[in-house]
This record gives structure tokens, C-alpha cells and sequence, in this order.
């Protein structure tokens, strides 16, 4: 018997920060199963700064979300019914086909943003939580995991500078670095995250990049000069970092959130000799390169919160109806941690 369940659509494209009236909720009705499909129905699903960039319709680096049709996004989910011999009722399964209560998979196999966004897996991890798998174990903590652990070249005592440190990415990294042996100097927008980065994050240093010169904060909490950035926020930042250099040392990109916003140009504007003059490596990267190391991820993610070494603060928006209210949140500055959106018990 056909379903009736509610989405999320795209009702506008923003101009600048995006608003929770750019979207609106959806009543749909969702066909019988034919076979080789499944039906599932949606638990938690994460908001991701670059989903501002899919509501571009310039986005580049995946398809722009479309108007007044369903979006993607990362979700974990059950499944409710099959019609495969590959999924069973009640098997926990991850894909891109958030922003919605229910929908119909083919069964596909599921590849984070290369595959289409019905396609399934099966998530099974001793101590895992299903909100894990959007949140400690999503794809943000991944980029994270890429950078500091499959990419990283620093030694024990070198100093690494974090940017936008309590958000999803820099709060891993952060935490990752420590467990590393780095010295680790991070930055946020609130006294109170500096202090969620100092005291429970564990930084050796963190500053208030709202308050605060960059370059006096920078320079002033790395005497030694700077072996390894992690950047999140900016090219300010960046080019910030530049001049603290030590030779042949090593910048990893994971994003600039600041410009997904605006028009996403990135402008260097001052300190690049300092790439030349110091024979710096830069790369930006991708999570999905990392994905043959995912099991070894969660592995050591989830052994990390058991020993006490990690967490990931999160901040939980109950129902679907709240999800663009939840995305909007990542852009004021005002969230530590994960935002996550809560559909279903």
C-alpha cells in the first residue's frame, strides 16, 4: 500500500546566508515496493556547511540541489520493508537521502556523494549509536580523520594550528592532533568555545579570532613557528598562518566555510611568498579518498571515546520540520559541534 510521509524541498535559492523560509515542508505520498527496493525510514540526518554551496545553483564540486523536489544529505535510517534479498527489515543503513521521513531505495550500493542518493549500507559497529554514523562516525569527522591522520606529516611536539576549531571538523582535529603528540593552537568565534577547546578539547592554546588581531594571536601562542595548519575557515586565516612557517612544512585545505556564502571566490591576499620562500606544501583534499580506511576509522573513533579521548558535542533539532532551521544554525557562529536533526526515534 502506498505511504504518505513529508520532505523538505528547496522552495527559493538565498542571497547570502541562507534562511529557514528558503525552504518548506512537502507532503508526499511514496509508491507500492517494486521489487529489488527497499523502504526506510529516516532516524538522524546531519546539516554540513557545503550543503550552502548546493544551494547554488553555480555549485561546482557536486549537482545543485533542485527546486521543489526532494534534497540529499547524509542520514542514518531502518529499513521498514524489503523487497531485496540484501536488506532485511530492522537493518540499520546509512545514505544521502536526508531531509525526508521515508523513501524508496534500489538497493544500490552506497558511496558517500558518488552514488546516487537512495543507494544503502548496512551499519553494524559494537558501540556505535545510530546518530554516531552522521555525527562521531559522518562524514565531517571523516574529512577530519583524512586530514590528521592519512595526510599528515607532522612528528610528536610539532605545533599544529586548527582553524574554526569547535565546529564538526576542527573539533576532531583538533582532538586527533593531541592524540597524536602535537601541539595543537586552534581558534573560534565565542570565549565559550575557546574554552570548550582549552578545557575539554585539551588545546595547548586557542584564541577568540573575533576578538583578537590573527596575526598577534598566532604569532603570540606559536614561538616556535608552525609545523602543520589544518584550515576550515578561511584564506585570512590562512595567509595568517604563512609568515609562522617552518621550511617544508605542510598546509591541508579541508574548506573555507567563510565564502560558502558569498560568491565562494577565495582570494589570497597577502603572505604567499612565504610559500615559495619556505618550500610549503598545500593540499586541499577530499574525505572520499580516505573511504578504504573507513573501518579502521570507526575502529579508532570509537575506541578514542571509550578511552576518553574523544567527543564531539552535538546540538540536536527535534523533527524533520526543523532541518532547515538546523543548517541556517551552522552560519551564525553560535553552535559548538555537530548540529544534528532528529526524525524518528
Amino acid at each position: 500500500m502506498a505511504m504518505r510521509t513529508r520532505q523538505i524541498h528547496l522552495a527559493r535559492r538565498p542571497d547570502g546566508l541562507a534562511r529557514p523560509d528558503d525552504f518548506r515542508m512537502v507532503d508526499a505520498v511514496l509508491p507500492d515496493l517494486e521489487e529489488g527496493q527497499v523502504l526506510v525510514r529516516n532516524l538522524w540526518m546531519s546539516v554540513d556547511p557545503y550543503m550552502r554551496r548546493s544551494m547554488s545553483p553555480e555549485a561546482t564540486d557536486l549537482e545543485p540541489w533542485p527546486l521543489n523536489a526532494p534534497l540529499d544529505g547524509p542520514s542514518i535510517g531502518r529499513v521498514v520493508e524489503s523487497r531485496s534479498p540484501k536488506f532485511s527489515p530492522g537493518d540499520l543503513v546509512e545514505s544521502m537521502s536526508g531531509w525526508q521521513e521515508h523513501f524508496i531505495s534500489n538497493g544500490g550500493e552506497f558511496v558517500p556523494y558518488l552514488s546516487p542518493s537512495d543507494t544503502l549500507a548496512i551499519r553494524r559497529h559494537e558501540g556505535a549509536q545510530p546518530k554516531d554514523y552522521v555525527g562521531l562516525l559522518g562524514v565531517a569527522a571523516l574529512t577530519a580523520y583524512r586530514g590528521m591522520v592519512s595526510l599528515n606529516r607532522a612528528k610528536p611536539g610539532d605545533t599544529a594550528v586548527v582553524s574554526s576549531g569547535a565546529g564538526t571538523v576542527g573539533s576532531i582535529a583538533c582532538q586527533i592532533g593531541k592524540i597524536q603528540g602535537l601541539r595543537v593552537v586552534s581558534s573560534a568565534g565565542t570565549d565559550e568555545k575557546v574554552r570548550w577547546l582549552e578545557e575539554i578539547a585539551g588545546v595547548d592554546a586557542a584564541f577568540n579570532y573575533r576578538t583578537n588581531s590573527l596575526d598577534e594571536a598566532l604569532r603570540a601562542r606559536c614561538p616556535k613557528g608552525i609545523d602543520l595548519v589544518l584550515e576550515n575557515a578561511s584564506a585570512e586565516h590562512l595567509c595568517a598562518c604563512l609568515p609562522l612557517m617552518n621550511e617544508l612544512k605542510q598546509i591541508l585545505i579541508a574548506g573555507f566555510v567563510s565564502t560558502y556564502s558569498t560568491d565562494g571566490k577565495v582570494s589570497l591576499q597577502r603572505n604567499f611568498e612565504y610559500v615559495l620562500d619556505r618550500f610549503l606544501t598545500i593540499q586541499s583534499y577530499r574525505f572520499m579518498d580516505s573511504l578504504d580506511v573507513y573501518d579502521q576509522f570507526v575502529a579508532n573513533m570509537l575506541q578514542w571515546r571509550r578511552e576518553g579521548r574523544m567527543t564531539l558535542p552535538e546540538v540536536v533539532f527535534e523533527g524533520l520540520e526543523n532541518a532547515p532551521a538546523a543548517l541556517c544554525s551552522i552560519f551564525s557562529g553560535r553552535n559548538t559541534g555537530k548540529a544534528l536533526v532528529k526524525i524518528a526515534d
